[in-house]
């Protein structure tokens, strides 16, 4: 494929000039250090100074920073001493010092060789004088947990006299006796806590941590804000929440919290482990479809509408997201509205979730492990299949013995009396049995961490063993990172490496529903236990069709291998300056590298190569190789700045510069003629695909943004929040680049006026308002570019010819996104009672679609910004503590979650309107994919029904006129059904008592419409001699008069999309339930146990729903078990 090449929005020249000056940045700040780190430990007092117009002071604090002396003084006596002009160089500190103590009547002395003292009167000479009294005082200190803190800062207040904790956490110095001491301990990730000295017995201090809780912040990934004083709509889930949630992953889990977080229902795919969600967040807004995916009868909804995924700034994939030790993760933030996505400009539009991990504790090293032991058990409850008598009857009463010819009818009547001979006496085989097992997991994260107030270091290790319900579906990862964090002054490096492998197994039984269609009066094995390859090979008259029927046991037998795997490795760097009290800045700079990999090989044996002809044998045999390879790097650079004043007056205010390149490749081979069936290996085809040609894909972009944010907050009453980010990509038209976001909001936290202070019922009311604009670009690499493919070797004088895949459009834009949210907070009760609500309207102007071209053009459409999708929701959340007693520890919570969304489509393209048209005048079991304006993305489109006539047992239509007829028309196609609820939720429950905690989460959805697509294909589309539901024998029309809701049993003409088979959906499931209990017995502190903990899980525990169907198609669902065991050391 040869496409025209990307302008590049980084010339490369520059790009190198940039990234040389980031490497001797780094490089000279990493010589300064140690050449810093070498003076402070050199024997040589000499030092180099130049100030203008200085305290002395400011000068002692140069001097404290570049030597080894620590200087003890009182302010008062040096607070005068100023204007002072220095210019030394390798000068002995002494002339400095008396340059400065000049005409004043202070002088210094020297301590224990590392402290100056100044004091009033003159100079005494310490080597011949008597010692001054001292005092001495000596220590431990801990944290809550009763963990030693090495590294702690301990300084006498109004001196820098100053000292630090030693390894194990213990202290002990001397000091020149003063009438009052009061010490000051600082340590870095906790309260500054004074102590005053009575007298010299040892002390014990308890550090308590200083970490803001996450539901007074919002860490968007970019910025961190207040959340008192933040406008957007957000969710923030704890690591305690999702210890609570469950025990699957992280995606489950945001689920079973926030509704908004949408997983679509796949009745398809199930339990599979391997396969990937559907996710929307606030509903779909992307209509990326063209004419092939709606006639292949698909909707590729799922990357354009997923939410972006951002881990510790970076972006991953869904794939990563699933596969993320759980354990590693300290929060997650659901960014929802204008105002919290506004910030990541083109790829917001759908919400944005940002996970952030752990990061290490200071103190010594602790080790945390947490393993369980994981069952997923099948449930098939959803199959009502018919029994072997039950198939038999269905099978005669559908007439499949009867024939005109007697030759005929007595062979099948002979065929009928040996089946039936064989259910009698006793054959019943419960296909079903064959490909699933009852899957036993495991998975173990091991966590190691420790460090002091300057080096603090983590080193994670996890593994995750998934064992699925269909025998050999297995998923496998290992997760690995190593974080170092080292803090010099007011500068602080961070590094995360992070190592994830995967290796996925698809079960070799295929798909599932394979067994589901098989009679039960089959057996899979011969009376002498050998393997049957060939059930059923009969010429059925009466149908017109021979049944030919495999074993589905023969092929998983054989000797195959269906996997995939990869290995993506990840850095992450960072660099934080505190230039000031209120202000820092920090750089930070993301790699990634991936590679991928995936192997089919089918046996020479394989069924799929029985019907070659003698001229093919030689190609039996297969093996698919794929090979892939993703590198991507991100850097962004952000200037914060926050400042109270005046007292009421507080101000924040962000500023950021972003680029980032993503780069892939993919590229797949079938080779044919592996005759050896025991050799699964590429290099054994003896010839590559016949008539085919190696098959790639490949992508490049480049994106490049700045981002202004500001906050202001007025008496902690009203507030205003603002961001702007102008962004540009390569994905879209040269003219069309760049497009700026923006949101604003205001707020009004109405508790903190001076009206509701005394208020004891009403705690907190929040109220907020925002409105802005974020993009999407969650598409093609080279949508906006004209490409071209060339014609495979074809080849005409010597030149190769080329054919137009796909017209460029130099005016391509974003699709943009506008939504209003308004929101409200309230707590009542000191927060025994809190409410959470949300009100958006959510508008995507320009969407993404295709374009129909006049057929002299010589190709069919190109991508254009034709689109407006509208969403309107509501969300709601209420928790109420009904029992809460901390001295007891004991407390019961009772919560949940509402969400509505309406979805509109605004306007389509009018090659969509024309695909509406052809769409239309089709048949098929299955409604129509169809988008019209004014309907919802989620339209079930049918055939109007009346019924079944109790005369005939044929189907009563009614057409777009509304009259009655026999016959199905396409073009009588209407809306019959939105398939999304009006409401859904979540419904949990919490209690604890005395270490023991309960927790239970119900899922709930109301209102909407499911086309129950069992009914068509296991009652009615059915062919007889499949297997099928038990209503095709109970509930189909058999004679007149009889009031049924499906078809004669003896009608064998294909059902259409008909309204008979929309049905509302309401349902309610038990998504999870744990139990838990934490230990707190007094021999784990003899053992060296900081905390012990032991959890059961049930998750999916039942199913309660008005639509009776059939619930995994291709792979069946499964209820999970798990216990797991959580120590800290």
């Amino acid at each position: 494929m040869k496409k025209k090449r990307i302008v590049h929005l980084l010339p490369k020249r520059r790009l190198l000039k940039t990234w040389l000056i980031m490497r001797f940045i780094v490089l000279f700040m990493c010589v300064s250090a140690m050449q810093l780190t070498a003076a402070v430990y050199s024997q040589e007092v000499k030092v180099t100074l130049s100030v203008k117009d200085a305290s002395f002071e400011s000068v002692i604090r140069l001097l404290e920073a570049n030597t080894e002396y620590t200087f003890l003084y009182e302010d008062r006596h040096i607070a005068e001493i100023g204007g002072l002009n220095l210019n030394f160089r390798d000068t002995d500190i002494k002339i400095v010092l008396d340059k400065c103590l000049q005409g004043t009547n202070l002088s210094y002395r020297l301590m224990n060789n590392h402290t100056i003292v100044i004091q009033l009167g003159v100079a005494v000479d310490t080597t011949k004088q008597k010692a001054p009294q001292k005092m001495s005082v000596s220590g431990v200190v801990k944290d809550v947990k009763g963990e030693v803190l090495p590294g702690v800062t301990i300084r006498i207040k109004n001196t820098q006299l100053g000292f630090v904790t030693d390894i194990d956490g213990k202290f002990k110095f001397d000091f020149p006796k003063q009438d009052t001491v009061i010490l000051i301990f600082s340590f870095v990730g906790y309260k500054t806590q004074e102590f005053q000295v009575k007298n010299d017995k040892p002390i014990t201090i308890v550090l308590k941590e200083d970490v803001t809780e996450m539901d007074e912040v919002v860490v968007t990934g970019i910025f961190t804000k207040a959340k008192e004083s933040y406008t957007g709509a957000v969710t923030t889930i704890t690591a305690k929440d999702l210890q609570r949630v469950g025990n699957r992953n992280l995606v489950s889990s945001i689920r079973n919290i926030d509704p908004s977080f949408n997983i679509a229902d796949n009745i398809d795919i199930g339990s599979d482990p391997n396969k990937l969600p559907d996710i929307t967040v606030r509903g779909s807004s992307s209509l990326d479809v063209g004419v092939r995916d709606l006639q292949e009868d698909s909707r590729s909804t799922q990357s354009t509408n997923q939410p972006l995924f951002i881990m510790d700034g970076f972006e991953i994939t869904l794939e990563r997201m699933m596969d993320l030790d759980e354990n590693q993760v300290e929060s997650i933030t659901l960014l929802k509205d204008a105002s919290a996505t506004a910030m990541y400009g083109t790829r917001g539009a759908n919400g944005v979730v940002v996970i952030v991990t752990k990061k290490p504790e200071a103190g010594r090293i602790r080790v945390t492990y947490k393993g369980s032991l994981n069952i997923e058990a099948p449930d098939l409850t959803s199959y009502d299949l018919l029994n072997a008598r039950e198939k038999l009857q269905y099978e005669w009463a559908a007439g499949l013995y009867e024939n005109t010819n007697a030759n005929q009818t007595q062979e099948l009547w002979d065929l009928y009396n040996q089946r039936k001979m064989d259910a009698e006496r006793g054959v019943n085989t419960y296909w079903l049995k064959y490909p699933v097992r009852t899957g036993v997991g495991h998975k173990h994260s091991l966590r190691f961490e420790g460090g002091d107030e300057v080096y603090r270091y983590s080193v994670g290790l996890s593994y995750n063993d998934i064992a699925g319900a269909m025998k050999g579906s297995n998923r496998r990862t290992f997760n690995g990172n190593v974080f170092l964090s080292y803090k010099y002054k007011n500068l602080t490096f961070q590094n995360d490496l992070q190592v994830s492998s995967n290796r996925s197994y698809n079960s070799p039984y295929g798909t599932f529903n394979d067994f589901a269609k098989i009679n039960s009066y089959w057996t899979p094995y011969d009376e002498e236990g050998n393997l049957i390859k060939v059930l059923e090979n009969y010429y059925y008259n009466s149908l017109n069709r021979r049944n030919f029927v495999y074993n589905p046991l023969y092929n998983a037998k054989l000797p195959s291998k269906d996997e995939s795997r990869y290995t993506q490795i990840q850095n992450n760097f960072a660099i934080e300056w505190h230039i000031l009290p209120e202000l820092f800045v920090r750089g930070r700079l993301g790699i990634t590298s991936k590679t991928d990999r995936a192997d089919v090989y089918k046996s020479a044996k394989h069924t799929d190569f029985d019907n070659y002809s003698e001229d093919d044998y030689g190609r039996k045999g297969t093996y698919s190789y794929g090979t892939g390879e993703a590198f991507n790097y991100e850097a962004d650079f952000t200037l914060n700045y926050s400042k109270n004043f005046m007292e009421k007056h507080q101000l924040y205010v962000g500023l950021g510069y972003n680029f980032a390149q993503e780069k892939n490749e993919f590229f797949t081979i079938l080779a044919e003629g592996i005759s050896n069936v025991n050799m699964d290996f590429l290099g054994m085809a003896s010839m590559y695909e016949k008539d085919g040609h190696p098959q790639s894909s490949e992508g490049f972009s480049r994106r490049m943004g700045g981002i202004a944010n500001v906050n202001y907050t007025y008496d902690r009453r009203y507030f205003i929040d603002a961001s702007c980010k102008i962004e540009g990509s390569s994905k879209f038209g040269s003219d069309n680049r760049y497009a700026p976001f923006w949101s604003i909001g205001i707020g009004w936290n109405l508790h903190h006026e001076a009206f509701m202070m005394d208020n004891n019922l009403l705690n907190v009311a929040r109220l907020k308002l925002s409105y802005g604009t974020s993009g999407s670009q969650a598409f093609n690499s080279y949508q906006a570019m004209t490409t071209f493919k060339d014609y495979g070797g074809s080849s005409y004088q010597g030149w190769y010819g080329v054919y137009l895949m796909a017209m460029g459009n130099s005016d391509l834009g974003w699709q943009k996104t506008k939504q209003l949210n308004v929101g409200a907070e309230l707590e009542f009760f000191n927060g025994r009672i809190r409410v959470n609500a949300d009100y958006y309207n959510k508008v995507t102007d320009d969407l993404l679609s295709d374009i129909t071209l006049p057929s002299s053009s010589g190709f069919g459409s190109y991508k254009a910004n034709v689109g407006q999708v509208a969403n309107t929701g509501v969300e709601l959340g209420v928790n109420v503590y009904v029992l809460r007693d901390t001295k007891r520890d004991l407390s019961w919570l009772i919560g949940g979650t509402l969400a509505h969304n309406k979805n509109e489509i605004k306007k389509i393209s009018n090659s969509l309107e024309f695909l509406n048209e052809q769409m239309s005048s089709e048949d098929g079991g299955n409604p129509s994919f169809m988008y019209e304006e004014g309907q919802s993305m989620n339209t079930i489109f049918a055939v109007k029904s009346k019924g079944i006539d109790p005369s005939n047992g044929k189907e009563i239509y009614i057409k777009k006129d509304g009259t009655e007829t026999y016959t199905w028309d396409a073009k009588d196609k209407v809306p019959c059904g939105i398939n999304e609820p009006k409401i859904w939720g979540n419904l949990n429950t919490m209690f604890r008592y005395k270490g023991i905690t309960l927790n239970a989460i119900f899922g709930y959805r109301y209102g909407g419409q499911m086309y129950n697509y069992t009914l068509v294909s296991k009652v009615e589309n059915i062919k007889p001699y499949d297997n099928a539901d038990k209503r095709v024998l109970y509930d189909r029309w058999k004679n007149p008069g009889d009031n049924a809701f499906f078809k004669g049993v003896r009608d064998f003409t294909a059902t259409n999309a008909t309204s008979r088979f929309v049905m509302d959906e309401n349902t309610l499931e038990c998504r999870s339930i744990s139990l838990g209990y934490d230990w707190e017995a007094k021999w784990l502190d003899q053992v060296g146990i900081s905390y012990l903990t032991i959890t059961g899980y049930m998750e999916d525990v039942f199913r309660i729903s008005s639509i009776k169907q059939e619930r995994g198609l291709s792979y069946p669902f499964s209820r999970k078990f798990s216990v797991s065991l959580s120590v800290r050391f």
